[in-house]
């Protein structure tokens, strides 16, 4: 009479660690698709806010304007009764400069950045500030945002995901 082995063999041993590896490796994958889409899901939410900042600040600096003075697309001035403001376009950000009127060699006396990101390219119209979304050869996808300035209305929209030839100016 042979004598049974209790256990299990080499192929047994093989095959459930093959299956255990195939399940951590989905597991692993499946975390580092959810951490990718937060990660995503935070820089888009960040840029809303940034945008919202900047469309409300842009349009309250505007209303309050006595002069527009648009010296490029990526540069323009506003005159204030007692300041003067600077938008500046720069490489993901729109930063702006206010300076005493009294004192133009005065140093600003506030200067704010607002981080749009390396994908988006900020212009200035006539009294519109224009937000562009950008595709990895410099093109543009669509307008993210267009804030039109010196209406009744002070609210704004920020557009997703319309082509750059049918953005429509906002005012709702």
């Amino acid at each position: 009479m042979r004598n049974r082995r209790k256990g299990s063999m080499l192929v047994e041993l093989c095959s459930s660690l093959a299956a255990a590896s195939m399940v951590m490796l989905l597991g692993i994958t499946v975390i580092q698709r959810s951490m990718h889409w937060t990660q995503s899901m935070q820089q888009q939410t960040n840029l809303q806010r940034e945008l919202s900042q900047l469309a409300s600040r842009w349009r309250e600096d505007v209303s309050k304007a006595d002069q527009f003075e648009h010296r490029s697309p990526s540069l323009v001035v506003l005159r204030l009764p007692s300041q003067e403001v600077t938008y500046e376009s720069l490489d993901g950000q729109v930063q702006r400069r206010v300076v005493l009127k009294d004192d133009p060699s005065a140093k600003p006396i506030g200067t704010d950045r607002y981080e749009i990101g390396k994908d988006y390219r900020a212009s200035f119209e006539p009294e519109t500030l224009v937000v562009q979304a950008l595709n990895p050869a410099g093109e543009v996808i669509n307008t993210r945002l267009r804030v039109v300035g010196k209406k009744m209305d002070p609210r704004y929209r920020i557009i997703e995901a319309e082509p750059a030839g049918t953005a429509q100016e906002v005012s709702p």
